[in-house]
């Protein structure tokens, strides 16, 4: 029973999207002039199964691709048979249900966006169709399903607002989660290559591919630049409290940089200290204003 625990546990990969998703998130109710609420709340649990029933059914369609190498073997529950086909893809299929049934909850487009974003996660990996070893289309989809869609989802949960005030967080999103895609293709291009899968990356190869990941970063830099003092999406605070939460996660990265051996490398060791500090500061934004008003500020 324990070891299925831990094989469910590790199906969801919970600790490779729990800070992005709050980020994707928290950005697209920002845009609309969202509040801390239920309806944050809902959205975002929403958008964290979503995003889980896209990474579980990836591993339930790779398994057979992830036993050809190592660290993915491991890594897979359904690769080294901690979990059975059968039971990975149930599991999967009730937590699509649950984010079916959340969104459905927060009204009509959320309900329709988070449809769209479900289905992607399953055309992403589903093997008769397989976008992720479709070039270009792999990039389109990824960007989609666990960026933008998540974004739209609970920019729509609260009131629109004028293209200007959305549509860089936007760029920045998707621009980052295309960055991931990218990064994470030049990273497995070797395995993927004895898998006989294909892809942007695959395509492009590993030079073109790079310095195509690199332009998507500086556009997501750009975009997000623009969001913060031009668009004016959140407090000044909530900039100084990133760079400060960053700056003090990335020194062990920081320290450990003489030893790693390419970009590639390097480039992930500061990757996760960012999202955490974003995040953490994004959510300090939306729950400071309602802390507050339960602090009996006439005993200050």
């Amino acid at each position: 029973m324990r070891k299925q625990i831990n094989g469910y546990i590790r199906l969801a990969r919970c600790t490779e999207y729990f800070c992005f998703v709050i980020i994707t998130t928290l950005l697209g109710a920002a845009a609309s002039n969202g509040v801390f609420g239920w309806q944050l709340a809902g959205v975002l649990v929403a958008n964290w199964l979503a995003v889980a029933f896209a990474f579980m059914i990836n591993d339930v369609e790779d398994a057979p691709d992830d036993a050809l190498t190592p660290h993915k073997l491991k890594r897979n529950p359904v690769s080294c048979a901690d979990l059975t086909p059968r039971s990975a893809k149930i599991a999967s299929f009730i937590v699509a249900a649950l984010a079916t049934l959340t969104y459905a909850l927060l009204g009509f487009w959320p309900f329709v966006i988070g449809a769209i974003c479900l289905l992607l996660g399953f055309l992403y990996s589903w093997r008769p169709v397989r976008f992720k070893n479709k070039p270009f289309l792999d990039l389109a989809s990824h960007g989609l399903m666990l960026a933008g869609l998540q974004f739209l989802a609970a920019y729509f949960t609260f009131q629109p607002s004028p293209l200007n005030r959305w549509i860089y967080p936007f760029l920045f999103i998707v621009a980052i989660s295309l960055y991931g895609e990218l990064f994470n293709e030049l990273r497995d291009l070797e395995g993927d290559a004895k898998a006989g899968l294909t892809h942007t990356a695959s395509l492009l190869g590993p030079r073109i591919a790079f310095w195509l990941m690199m332009s998507l970063l500086a556009l997501g830099v750009s975009s997000a630049l623009v969001t913060v003092f031009v668009v004016h999406l959140f407090p000044t605070w909530v900039l100084f409290l990133v760079l400060g939460l960053a700056a003090l996660l990335i020194i062990p990265p920081l320290l450990r940089v003489r030893r790693q051996k390419g970009h590639i490398e390097i480039q992930q060791s500061f990757q996760k200290p960012l999202e955490i500090a974003a995040a953490a500061a994004l959510v300090a934004q939306f729950s400071g204003a309602w802390i507050l008003q339960f602090i009996p500020w006439k005993f200050f």
